[in-house]
């Protein structure tokens, strides 16, 4: 009774947060404008992912969990780097820097750090040992920057993360780390209210509201904490490597594309129309289409992990399983913008031809 008391909370908490924020976004300049990458139709609010910190904050607070004024600290800094980089945009450089100083924040304060990545070649597990601190950041930063490329069409890291804890909630539940579980149901909650008002429906062509780089950012850290926390330390059995296999569809995409863009002499982080929800409109899908059938690869990929850890598959075969998969989807992905004009780079592109959202 208490899981479906704490969803229910956070999801009306914040679409009543939402419906406040969003007449008020204007004033803020919180509003993503169309133009250039910015392919949306109309001007949009950019305050998705202010209500999601504030309600999760607010969770925080309330559960009084440990460790909650380094969390607080953390994904209030990244929404403040997000909200400036949605106003004005930053150099990549600046927002790497920031992020890698939350995740040691993590780290340091919250002791939430990668000490080991598994058995992931059937000789014992791997051990971080001095390079911990390397290896959390990289972890750390990749997760949260896969989000926010996820983040391109409306509901598309919305679900993707929505998916992420929920399997990580079922993980916590089961491995009786109820600060962790209730934190979880929490996000739950809040990012199903934001996906109200994000997602494509069949009476509304248009997102009332979007993350922007400050929520997905925001979204994209939580991710990264929990799948350390979950799988670091006595007691947890959920292995890295499962964890790693709930968000692997947006991590494949990301570490995918920034591969081919540096392999075609281009800027790892310079927009282009190469990511896998670009893959599915260029095959005739819709908005909303890519984003379900985005939603379903993400769910099949946590149900995989889910599965392979209670029934105890060994962790070597899981790291195979990923490694295939990532080879296949570079591959695949390498040849179909290799041959095809229908996803060239943005600014290679006309206005004209720009209509994703």
């Amino acid at each position: 009774m208490i899981s479906i008391t704490i969803v229910a909370i956070t999801f009306f908490s914040t679409f009543l947060l939402l419906r406040v924020l969003i007449p008020l976004a204007p004033a803020w300049k919180l509003v993503d404008h169309p133009g250039g990458r910015k392919d949306h139709v109309g001007s949009t609010p950019v305050v998705g992912g202010l209500a999601i910190t504030l309600v999760f904050v607010a969770a925080l607070l309330f559960l009084q969990t440990s460790a909650w004024l380094v969390a607080a600290l953390a994904i209030v800094t990244l929404l403040a780097l997000g909200a400036i980089d949605d106003i004005q945009d930053l150099a990549p450089g600046s927002k790497l820097l920031v992020q890698a100083c939350v995740v040691l924040l993590m780290y340091y304060l919250a002791d939430i750090r990668l000490t080991t990545v598994g058995n992931l070649f059937g000789n014992g597990s791997i051990g971080t040992w001095v390079f911990a601190p390397v290896v959390t950041v990289f972890a750390g930063i990749g997760v949260i920057n896969a989000i926010n490329m996820a983040d391109g069409v409306d509901g598309h890291a919305g679900f993707i993360s929505l998916i992420a804890f929920s399997a990580y909630a079922y993980v916590a539940r089961e491995s009786a780390l109820w600060e962790q579980y209730k934190l979880l149901l929490a996000l739950v909650g809040s990012v199903g209210a934001f996906l109200v008002l994000n997602a494509r429906a069949p009476w509304r062509a248009h997102a009332k509201t979007f993350l922007g780089d400050a929520g997905s950012m925001v979204l994209g850290f939580i991710i990264a904490w929990f799948a350390v926390d979950l799988t670091q330390g006595n007691g947890r059995t959920f292995s890295p490597i499962c964890a790693l296999w709930v968000v692997v569809i947006p991590l494949c995409d990301c570490v995918s594309l920034m591969l081919r863009r540096r392999l075609s002499g281009g800027r790892m982080f310079a927009a282009d129309r190469q990511h896998l929800h670009h893959y599915l409109m260029a095959r005739g899908l819709s908005v909303g289409q890519a984003t379900m059938a985005s939603a379903a690869a993400n769910l099949a990929c946590a149900t995989i992990a889910l599965s392979g850890w209670k029934m105890h598959i060994p962790e070597v075969a899981m790291f195979a399983g990923f490694v295939s998969l990532f080879v296949a989807y570079h591959l695949h992905m390498s040849r179909v913008f290799r041959v095809s004009p229908a996803c060239k780079p943005v600014a290679e592109r006309s206005a004209a031809e720009i209509t994703l959202r």
